[in-house]
């Protein structure tokens, strides 16, 4: 009898050791600075280029180390071994251990800063990732949607998303045009209940995913505006705008993680009131060493 307990005693301690190992290669442990990132063996992820402008900044910062760097580029590009839809999608597949890192923005990390180790990309290589939003041409309740945008974008805000990782650009542009006519629909959404329900469509990209509901139940308590979020790549929200989501059957707003997104929405008359309004770091993001299993 005390043979059997003693090997499963023995049997659970070898279990929780053999458990708290990692999923994926070693590699991970040995990532200590961003040139490691070209490693034998290292795997790597970005974001598809084509769904994700995470993806094209990832692209960007190894176009930087040309020529100056080239062999170590050109290493870290072969151990490029998935491209996902978005930067939550290749969060995920760190924190799984699947990929030993991935180029991610700052702002997404903070969330999980407990599970992962950020390594900094160079100054000399590193880029500016910048956001842009829109009110779409056709949105349901236009005034109501340039008073959000105003709204989001005010002074008063700037610290909320200063917490969440981003960077405010300065200085602030609000538009002013709806200033007059937007509150007497924010009072009459606020204050007379027979009213129609007055409400916001936001397509957003998957980096707002932690500040925005925040922002929009605030900005809902305050102006009695529902506002509803619709969270997906850049690129993907982009072509459901062009192909005619909009208004009642789509957005009012868009956010974009690319303003180029936003432009070319400008260019073809499908957007206006247009603004680049935020920034924010790539980094790279490492999974740490799971920690000791308890008794």
């Amino acid at each position: 009898m005390r043979k059997i307990v003693l090997l499963a005693a023995l049997f659970l301690l070898a279990w929780g050791s053999v458990a708290c190992q990692p999923q994926g290669s070693a590699a991970d442990f040995k990532l200590k600075k961003f040139f490691d990132l070209a490693g034998t063996g290292v795997r790597v992820g970005i974001v598809d280029p084509d769904l994700g402008p995470a993806g094209r900044y990832a692209r960007q910062v190894l176009a930087k180390m040309r020529p100056a760097e080239a062999a170590t580029a050109a290493a870290i590009e072969k151990n490029i071994v998935t491209y996902e839809s978005h930067v939550r999608a290749l969060l995920d597949k760190v924190l799984r251990h699947e990929i030993d890192a991935g180029f991610v923005y700052r702002s997404d990390t903070l969330k999980v800063k407990d599970k992962i180790t950020v390594l900094e990309i160079p100054a000399s290589f590193a880029v500016a990732p910048e956001y842009a939003l829109a009110r779409m041409q056709g949105a349901k309740t236009p005034v109501a949607a340039l008073d959000f945008i105003n709204w989001l974008l005010a002074p008063e805000r700037s610290e909320i998303w200063r917490e969440y990782g981003f960077r405010p650009l300065s200085p602030v542009f609000v538009i002013t045009a709806a200033s007059k006519t937007t509150t007497s629909v924010a009072s009459a959404a606020a204050g007379h209940q027979a009213l129609p329900k007055v409400s916001l469509t936001v397509f957003a990209a998957a980096v707002f995913y932690d500040v925005l509901p925040q922002l929009g139940k605030a900005y809902q308590e305050e102006s009695g505006i529902v506002v509803e979020l619709e969270f997906a790549g850049s690129g993907k929200l982009y072509q459901k705008l062009v192909q005619g989501a909009v208004g009642a059957c789509g957005a009012d707003i868009f956010l974009s993680a690319a303003p180029s997104y936003v432009a070319e929405l400008e260019r073809r008359g499908l957007a206006d009131s247009t603004r680049t309004f935020m920034g924010n770091d790539l980094v790279i993001a490492v999974s740490s060493q799971c920690s000791a299993s308890k008794p």
